[in-house]
């Protein structure tokens, strides 16, 4: 399911910017081995915090696409923001839209948790906006330190 996931995504963005050959990698992740999603989502939401960023909620992957007893209990967005940044970024182009708020997406599986996010850099390079490029670079410096640190 993880995996499928992860296609799913890399195809998505992929799409959507054009099939360039990136030095990016699309996609950034981290396992998680032996936790479950709510306590990884818990560890999520304090390096959320301690690298500065606000907390904006969390759902379900099917949110308000199928009733609340269907959805996805296995795979869960977290959404998140720090504002000066995200207004530095749109000042810059308006494309970063949709990019933010930041999240990140978390799969659980027998293995534990893996935390998903689509790279901003790999992004501004299927862009070709170099005006981006130092927002993107920090912001991706930022996912992984917040992916490191809730993978501890």
């Amino acid at each position: 399911m993880a995996a499928l996931f992860k296609s799913l995504l890399v195809l998505l963005f992929a799409g959507c910017a054009g099939l360039a050959q990136a030095a990016e990698p699309a996609l950034l992740t981290r396992q998680v081995p032996g936790r479950s999603l709510d306590e990884v989502t818990e560890r999520l939401t304090q390096a959320i915090a301690s690298h500065n960023y606000t907390f904006v909620r969390q759902q379900a992957i099917d949110s308000r696409m199928v009733p609340v007893e269907w959805e996805a209990k296995s795979v869960r967005i977290v959404y998140f923001c720090n504002f000066n940044k995200m207004d530095a970024a749109l000042r810059g182009d308006l494309r970063t839209t949709q990019v933010m708020p930041c999240r990140i997406t978390l799969i659980e599986s027998d293995q534990g948790v893996e935390l998903v996010v689509v790279n901003p850099a790999w992004i501004s390079e299927q862009w070709n906006a170099p005006e981006l490029q130092p927002h993107c670079l920090q912001l991706k410096q930022d996912y992984l330190a917040i992916l490191e640190e809730t993978s501890l």
